[in-house]
């Protein structure tokens, strides 16, 4: 579990530190004050810099886009990946780039640009030199770009990683593109393994998928439990296949059993809430002795449920040791937060993000600084 985090150079953040962290995490802060952009570095560390994340990353904020009717540049210096770094351009060859990790080690994860030169060797066997004395610019670098190639580097300790070639990534297809120039990363090599649940929820193939890990196991029931907050009369959930979508590979749909109803009711038919629900409790059970990311944690929960489903996460990610990182612009989510983190007063722990003159900082609160601050009606969120 991560006790602090740490990022340098990641997309609007030059440098935040949080320095404690709980089980369970709510963040909040003004738009564009960096919420969900700390969830793509938890996740971006978790990976421990997969490639596959880091392209997945642009293509999500559709960074990748490209217009007919504007010339795209040769030069990998206008690769859509340089969005990811502070001030959406790639660091110089030995220059500074993204650092992730916790506050208090002096190992982090680094993320930056590393030139390489093929050389022969004594044996006559052609290998990858580094250059470390190389600068790249529009102008005097494409001079050498027949023999030099650019690399996005993740280096750990004495541990270099070459994740993919920067002049050689086709960012306006990266689905294609990805599958030959990404180095696959095992889950054994991830830091962490996580779910994630954005502001859209799950897509519709990765929640049966999850939900396939779930049922007839002992969890199920602790999904069906949650779903009765909304409705107490839920006593089962099934995936089936439409045959009008049989030829896509979303083609199986969410079904609730309801008590007195004979027939099941598809999931999306009991509202927004239910369906809301139901995504985080299935990613929540699946990310055992892992994290769990939730951009916009209320979105379509009613705030009369909120404390019951808070009281529910804070159980269930202790016992399954899941640890939760959450954002949220409702004051009734803070308020349900904090209800079910007094509940377990050494789980949770709670911090905003606030930018000033074109930085960010994070400022921690406790749970009776929280209290304080809803208590008078001040504004944290």
């Amino acid at each position: 579990m991560l006790e602090s985090f740490q990022i340098h150079n990641f997309r609007l953040f030059q440098h935040l530190e949080v320095k404690k962290l709980g089980r369970v995490n709510l963040i909040v802060g003004k738009n564009n004050s960096g919420k969900s952009t700390f969830l793509e570095a938890v996740e971006l560390y978790a990976s421990n810099a997969s490639a596959t994340v880091m392209l997945e990353l642009v293509q999500s904020r559709q960074e990748n886009w490209f217009s007919e009717a504007q010339p795209h540049s040769q030069n990998f210096i206008g690769n859509s990946v340089r969005h990811l770094f502070f001030g959406h351009k790639l660091p110089q060859i030995g220059e500074d780039g993204i650092s992730l990790g916790e506050v208090s080690s002096n190992i982090k994860l680094n993320i930056g640009t590393a030139a390489y030169q093929n050389k022969n060797d004594d044996e006559g066997n052609i290998r990858k030199t580094r250059l470390s004395d190389v600068q790249f610019s529009h102008v005097e670098f494409d001079e050498y770009i027949s023999s030099i190639e650019v690399f996005i580097v993740a280096e750990e300790g004495e541990k270099t990683r070459r994740l993919f070639r920067l002049d050689s990534v086709d960012m306006r297809n990266i689905r294609l593109s990805s599958s030959r120039l990404i180095y696959e990363r095992q889950e054994s090599e991830f830091k962490y393994t996580w779910q994630i649940v954005s502001t859209e929820n799950m897509p519709n193939r990765k929640l049966a998928a999850l939900w396939d890990l779930t049922s007839l196991t002992d969890l199920e029931s602790e999904v069906i439990s949650a779903l009765r907050i909304i409705d107490h009369r839920v006593t089962g959930v099934a995936f089936v296949e439409d045959v009008n979508r049989s030829r896509t590979s979303d083609n199986r749909v969410p079904l609730v059993k309801i008590k007195g109803i004979d027939e099941p009711l598809p999931l999306k038919s009991m509202g927004d809430g239910m369906t809301r629900l139901f995504h985080i409790i299935v990613a929540l059970v699946n990310a055992r002795n892992g994290l769990l990311l939730i951009d916009e944690f209320e979105n379509g929960l009613h705030w009369s449920i909120q404390p019951k489903f808070w009281d529910i996460v804070f159980q269930i990610s202790e016992r399954l040791n899941v640890q939760i990182f959450a954002t949220t612009h409702s004051r009734d989510c803070i308020k349900g937060f904090y209800q079910a983190w007094n509940n377990y007063p050494t789980l949770g722990a709670f911090f905003r993000l606030d930018a000033k003159n074109e930085s960010i900082k994070a400022t921690e609160y406790t749970s009776e600084t929280l209290s304080d601050s809803i208590d008078m009606d001040v504004e944290v969120r």
